[in-house]
């Protein structure tokens, strides 16, 4: 058995907080409470994002090093697991980006598996994706599924033929989220009644919450369990967070983050999208689109504490949600028998070390 480490400080769940020593080697083995400790390291969850397309100049779909490579950078911020995703693209793209990732899958840790961005989504609502959508193809997951392990996958149910197809992905237990969507809100409920449906950056590339006409939002806000927003100030505004917060549990933050993520200030292509990156924010160059986002979990974090909501929300919306709606029993939680991916912050909310399976890995 490896010797077990300890570190002292505020332990913060999405649902407590108290401070206490953890006792832990890759794995946490013991949480004790003590009122009488000095520290003053907060001790968090690691975080976990589900929708990442790269970062520090490398891109999802520029292949494995690239994903293992944007993965790390990610992990330097706190992304203790990460779901490297794609944009939409023709197969034969699609199939190059990923050959090989089933090897980095296995050795990284913090790799969660794929999150399939397009192509099956609808061309009237492309925000930055290039336009190269398909219709529904049971055989683009089949042969894609040879080389890379799909957890997850964006699409737009008004979409012809995707009745089977949904029922196709759901008997492979791929993870079904609607987005860059165009559909009303009966076509949504219809499929909300039958599978566990989340939803894609909300309120970006959906249609809205009209109060004549319904649409993705609308079914979102009432009747969804689990949907992915982005927290950097520009997406979403803080007001619409917190009303979406109200209305669905299990909310949970994603950084969207591109390859121009820790990058200075300049012009660059994404999604084959010349874009421009400048105050905190990614365009495409030639009308202005948002281009996904360059922020961090970190940052992300601390966003949501500066919006007033308590740290043990933060928590919650930066990692607990995320591992409820994979249904992972080992991540999103500091507790006996989690994994030891926790982040210890100062009172500031900096990163003072990051722990992947109880090693440090900082930088």
């Amino acid at each position: 058995m490896s010797d077990i480490k300890k570190i002292a400080g505020k332990v913060v769940n999405y649902n407590s907080s108290f401070n206490g020593t953890i006792f832990f080697d890759h794995q946490i083995q013991k949480i004790e409470s003590n009122t009488d400790i000095q520290s003053k390291n907060i001790i968090i969850p690691g975080f976990i994002d589900l929708h990442c397309h790269g970062g520090n100049g490398f891109d999802v779909m520029e292949g494995s090093q690239s994903i293992e490579r944007m993965s790390k950078y990610h992990l330097s911020h706190g992304t203790t697991s990460i779901m490297p995703t794609t944009w939409t693209n023709t197969f034969e793209e699609t199939q190059n980006a990923l050959e090989g990732f089933n090897d980095i899958y296995n050795k990284n840790s913090n790799i969660l598996g794929i999150h399939l961005e397009g192509p099956f989504i609808n061309p009237d609502k492309l925000g930055a994706q290039p336009n190269l959508t398909q219709i529904p193809s049971q055989e683009f997951i089949i042969k894609l599924l040879e080389v890379a392990k799909i957890k997850l996958i964006t699409l737009a149910p008004e979409i012809k033929g995707m009745n089977e197809f949904i029922s196709f992905l759901s008997d492979l237990n791929i993870k079904i989220q609607f987005g860059h969507s165009l559909a009303n809100y009966s076509i949504c409920k219809t499929y909300m009644d039958k599978y566990d449906i989340g939803f894609t950056h909300l309120y970006n590339a959906m249609s809205g919450n009209n109060h004549r006409k319904p649409g993705v939002l609308s079914a979102a806000l009432e009747l969804g369990s689990f949907a992915e927003i982005i927290c950097d100030n520009i997406h979403v505004s803080e007001q619409s967070i917190k009303i979406a917060k109200k209305c669905i549990k299990g909310l949970y933050a994603i950084t969207d983050s591109i390859n121009a993520s820790g990058l200075v200030d300049g012009e660059y292509i994404f999604a084959k999208n010349n874009i421009i990156k400048e105050n905190k924010s990614v365009k495409i160059k030639k009308d202005g689109t948002l281009a996904g986002s360059i922020i961090t979990m970190d940052q992300t974090f601390k966003n949501l504490v500066n919006m007033n909501f308590s740290i043990e929300e933060a928590v919650e919306l930066t990692s607990y949600n995320a591992s409820k709606y994979l249904n992972t029993q080992n991540i999103g939680k500091l507790e006996k028998g989690f994994l030891s991916n926790f982040l210890v912050l100062d009172n500031n909310l900096n990163i003072i070390d990051i722990y992947l399976e109880g090693n440090k890995v900082n930088g």
